[in-house]
C-alpha cells in the first residue's frame, strides 16, 4: 500500500538536497577562504603576545633585529642576548625571515630598524631594497626606525 504522505516527504527530501549539498559547499568555501585571508596574528600581534620584555635583563644587552639594505637584498643582524648574528636574506624572503625569528630576538617590542649600506655600487638598488624594507615591516606592524647609512 502506497501512502502519499510518505511519497511526498521522500519528494521533498529530493528537491531541498541539492540546495543544502549548494549551501555546505558554499560554507566550506567560505571558510577556507577567511582561513587563508590571514587569520594568523601579524608579526607585531605576536610579538606583544609573547612579552618579548622579559627577554631584556640586565646585564644583557637588548638589540632587535637590524635590517641593512645592501644591494642584493639585506644584511639582518639579530641579537640572542649579547651575541649578534648575521644572515644575508634576499629581498623575496624578507618576511619570511622575520617571522621565523624567535620571540627572543624582539626584547624591545615589535619595533626594527633598517638603514641603508654605505658600500654602494648601485645606489638606486640600495634605496629600492630601502623603501621595500620599510614598507614590509609596516605592512607587519613593526615600528620602524630608519637610521643613517652604515
Amino acid at each position: 500500500m502506497n501512502y502519499p504522505e510518505q511519497g511526498s516527504v521522500s519528494l521533498q527530501r529530493l528537491q531541498t538536497a541539492p540546495i543544502l549539498l549548494t549551501l555546505g559547499l558554499a560554507l566550506c568555501f567560505l571558510i577556507s577562504s577567511c582561513r587563508k585571508s590571514g587569520q594568523e596574528p601579524n608579526l607585531h600581534d605576536r610579538i606583544m603576545a609573547a612579552h618579548t620584555s622579559q627577554y631584556c635583563l640586565p646585564p644583557t644587552a637588548c638589540f632587535n633585529p637590524h635590517v641593512l639594505a645592501v644591494e642584493s637584498g639585506y644584511d639582518v643582524t639579530t641579537f640572542l642576548g649579547s651575541k649578534p648574528q648575521y644572515a644575508q636574506v634576499p629581498a623575496k624572503d624578507l618576511a619570511k625571515y622575520l617571522q621565523a625569528l624567535p620571540m627572543q630576538a624582539w626584547p624591545r617590542g615589535p619595533l626594527i630598524s633598517v638603514s641603508p649600506t654605505d658600500d654602494v655600487s648601485d645606489q638606486h638598488a640600495v634605496e629600492q631594497n630601502l623603501h621595500a624594507a620599510q614598507r614590509l615591516c609596516d605592512s607587519m606592524g613593526l615600528e620602524v626606525q630608519v637610521l643613517p647609512g652604515g
